[in-house]
């Protein structure tokens, strides 16, 4: 499928200063206020910035009449879960790989000393931090600021290299690296098809493979 269908508004060329404060906002969004949260500068837990970001761009979406918020989105959850099992799998690999040659210690620590924590995380992390994640950085994103980008491919970079900015809140660098192929790729799927319940369920399952093979230390230091 084409890339998803841009706001009435979106799709039309913007000029002069409008285009300039669209890439300001741009940049105060996805660069600015990462930097100011892992600086300290905003006196809120990450997923409560996160929940207020993300519940301001679905308040938009829902006023654009070419997003779906309901229905034919999910539709293809059953069509993907094929691809995203398999991506799944070698993301597996790839992060059991990297525990064992940064932590190897960690490997499966969570659930083996903290299998309460770990239950309630796999239910909560697709809700509390995948969801709005995707809301902002996927179906937000390509309606917002198509006029930035040349085209679809410039798209799914600046959304990949976004979603890679987001993770600088943490204190390593491990974080923001791993999140930039995980962003490239559920950028590229959501522009292929154009519905949010894949990427959400592939990006959900990237998220409890890292806190369940023993990264989940580089994505979290306590500070929500």
């Amino acid at each position: 499928m084409p890339t998803p269908p841009a706001s009435p508004r979106t799709a039309a060329a913007l000029e002069g200063s409008e285009l300039l404060w669209r890439a300001a906002e741009f940049l105060a969004l996805f660069a600015a206020l990462p930097l100011a949260v892992r600086a300290g500068l905003i006196p809120l837990p990450r997923l409560v910035i996160l929940g207020l970001v993300a519940a301001a761009a679905g308040a938009a979406l829902l006023r654009d009449p070419s997003f779906e918020a309901g229905g034919r989105w999910l539709a293809g959850l059953r069509s993907e879960a094929g691809g995203v099992a398999l991506r799944a799998a070698a993301a597996a690999l790839v992060i059991a790989g990297l525990v064992l040659w940064l932590a190897p210690s960690s490997l499966l620590v969570l659930p083996r000393r903290a299998p309460l924590t770990w239950a309630l995380g796999l239910a909560l992390y697709p809700l509390l931090s995948a969801w709005p994640q995707e809301l902002l950085y996927r179906a937000f994103f390509f309606r917002r600021y198509a006029p930035l980008f040349p085209g679809p491919r410039a798209m799914v970079a600046a959304s990949g290299v976004a979603f890679a900015l987001l993770h600088l809140v943490y204190p390593n660098l491990v974080a923001p690296l791993l999140s930039l192929p995980a962003g490239l790729i559920l950028a590229w799927r959501y522009q292929r098809h154009g519905r949010l319940g894949p990427v959400w369920l592939e990006h959900s399952l990237y998220g409890l493979l890292l806190f369940t093979l023993g990264l989940g230390d580089f994505f979290y230091d306590g500070r929500g």
